[in-house]
C-alpha cells in the first residue's frame, strides 16, 4: 500500500466508492475501530444503505488520519467546534493538521492539510436539480450568470458554484450561519475568484479554491483559509481503507 506523507504545502484528497467495499472483514474492522458513539450513531439509522456508508466513511476517516498522525484509528478522538465542524481531539497530535469530510450519490470523501483550515464539498451531478434554486441560495451575480449561460452548460455551472460554495462555509466551519447569497464565486480561465458582499469582511485573497471532477460523474471542490499567495499541492487518491491507496495523476485540478 502507498505511504501517506502530509507536509506543509500539501493537501491529501482521498474518495472511497461506499458502494465496492462489501468485504466483511473491512466492514468488521471499519466497526472495531469505531468509537461507542459512532457505532451508536451508525445503529440508529433505519436503512441498511445509511448504515453501511456511515460505517464506511468513519473506516476511511479514521484510516487517513491515522496514516498522517501515526497513531493508532481506534486511538483518534474527535470533537466538534460551535457549529457541528469536526476536528481531532485537543491533544491529541501535535501535528496543527485540519480535515473535512463530504459524501454525495454513494462517494464519500476526506481531504486533510496542515495549519489551514480546509472546507470540501462532493456533488453528484447527474442527479435531477431545480435549476431555479439558484434564485433562491446563489447570489444575484451568480444567478445573472447561470440565466445567461447556455442551457446544455446550466447544470455544470450550477454545480460548480454549489460545490464551491458549500466548500468555503464548510472551510469557515460557520455552517449556514453564513448566507449563500453574501458571497459570489466568479469561474474563468484565469481562475477561481470570491467576491463577498453586503458586511462581509472576509479578503478574497486569503483563500485558495480548487475545483476538479471525479469519476466522470461527480464534482468536487475544496476551500482552504490560505493566502493566495501561498502555493499549495493536491494528491488526489481514490482508497479502500485498510487495503488499498491509489494516486489519481490522470485527474485535472482547476
Amino acid at each position: 500500500m502507498e505511504k501517506i506523507v502530509l507536509k506543509p504545502g500539501k493537501i491529501l484528497f482521498f474518495y472511497t466508492r461506499v458502494g465496492e467495499i462489501q468485504t466483511p472483514s473491512l466492514m468488521k474492522t471499519y466497526r472495531e475501530i469505531s468509537s461507542k458513539k459512532e457505532r451508536s450513531k451508525i445503529d440508529r439509522y433505519i436503512f441498511e444503505k445509511d448504515r453501511h456508508t456511515c460505517l464506511v466513511t468513519r473506516g476511511l476517516v479514521r484510516f487517513v488520519l491515522s496514516q498522517c498522525t501515526k497513531i493508532p484509528p481506534q486511538a483518534l478522538g474527535f470533537e466538534k467546534n460551535s457549529h457541528g465542524k469536526p476536528r481531532l481531539k485537543s491533544g491529541i497530535t501535535d501535528l496543527p493538521l485540519f480535515f473535512n469530510l463530504s459524501h454525495a450519490g454513494g462517494l464519500t470523501a476526506c481531504a486533510v492539510v496542515l495549519a489551514h483550515e480546509i472546507g470540501i464539498d462532493v456533488e453528484d451531478s447527474t442527479r435531477k436539480i431545480d435549476i431555479n434554486l439558484a434564485n433562491r441560495f446563489f447570489s444575484k451575480q451568480e444567478s445573472e450568470v447561470l440565466g445567461q449561460t447556455m442551457e446544455d452548460e446550466k447544470k455544470n455551472l450550477f454545480f460548480d458554484f454549489w460545490t464551491l460554495k458549500e466548500s468555503y462555509i464548510k472551510a469557515k466551519g460557520r455552517g449556514l450561519s453564513i448566507p449563500l447569497d453574501k458571497f459570489s464565486f466568479t469561474i474563468s480561465r484565469e481562475g477561481t475568484a470570491i467576491r463577498f458582499h453586503d458586511g462581509n469582511n472576509d479578503d478574497a485573497n486569503d483563500f485558495s479554491f480548487f475545483r476538479f471532477p471525479l469519476l466522470d460523474r461527480f464534482k468536487a471542490a475544496i476551500t482552504i483559509c490560505a493566502p493566495k499567495i501561498l502555493e499549495f499541492n493536491l494528491s488526489i487518491y481514490q482508497c479502500v481503507p485498510f487495503e488499498e491507496i491509489k494516486k489519481q495523476d490522470q485527474i485535472k485540478v482547476i
